[in-house]
């Protein structure tokens, strides 16, 4: 049996949306994502856990940027970002990039994919963005990225930066009409 060559072809890697251009933030956009937030976050257990903290820091259309400082409640037994803090993210952030299309419902999900990069630990801030690759009647599909903030480093007296590193990556797909009410007939009862 001939033994496989190095020339064989790659598999290409998996590619993850793309990210639309950077937008400045809209204050209006902003503030609609926040209010999104603040109607879901006292019915969401595992958010009040986990992303009690996070900040809102800008809002374009389509694209949510926010910032959490980890504490040890984000951590697993190895005390770096645990997993599950992850997936939450993946899920709040796209469900805000969502409302950043000026929804004002966020939708529930149907498929989350992510990919750990790297490691962040208690301390260290991360800034959490996410974007709409298209958003539909049904569904609304997203991706996202968890990086390390960038700080500047002058605790030794000489001057650089360090953070920006990314943590995770992934997408997020939302079904939209789940709170929607169903079409009238015309004698006043649901359509099938």
């Amino acid at each position: 049996m001939p033994e496989p060559t190095s020339s064989s072809t790659p598999i290409p890697p998996y590619k993850l949306p793309l990210a639309p251009p950077l937008s400045p933030s809209d204050p209006a956009l902003l503030t609609h994502v926040q209010s999104v937030w603040d109607r879901i976050r006292p019915n969401s257990p595992i958010y009040s856990i986990f992303l009690s903290e996070i900040r809102i820091v800008s809002a374009a259309r389509g694209r949510i940027v926010a910032e959490l400082d980890l504490a040890p409640v984000h951590l697993n037994s190895k005390r770096i970002l645990h997993g599950a803090v992850s997936g939450a993210l993946c899920d709040w952030a796209g469900g805000m990039a969502i409302a950043s299309m000026g929804l004002d419902q966020t939708g529930v999900s149907t498929d989350m994919h992510l990919s750990y990069i790297s490691a962040a630990r208690e301390g260290e801030t991360l800034e959490i963005e996410a974007w709409v690759t298209r958003c539909g009647k049904s569904l609304g599909f997203t991706g996202f990225e968890i990086r390390k903030k960038i700080v500047k480093n002058d605790d030794d007296g000489k001057a650089g930066r360090k953070g920006g590193e990314v943590v995770a990556t992934g997408s997020h797909t939302k079904y939209l009409n789940f709170f929607q009410e169903p079409p009238k007939k015309q004698n006043g009862e649901a359509k099938n």
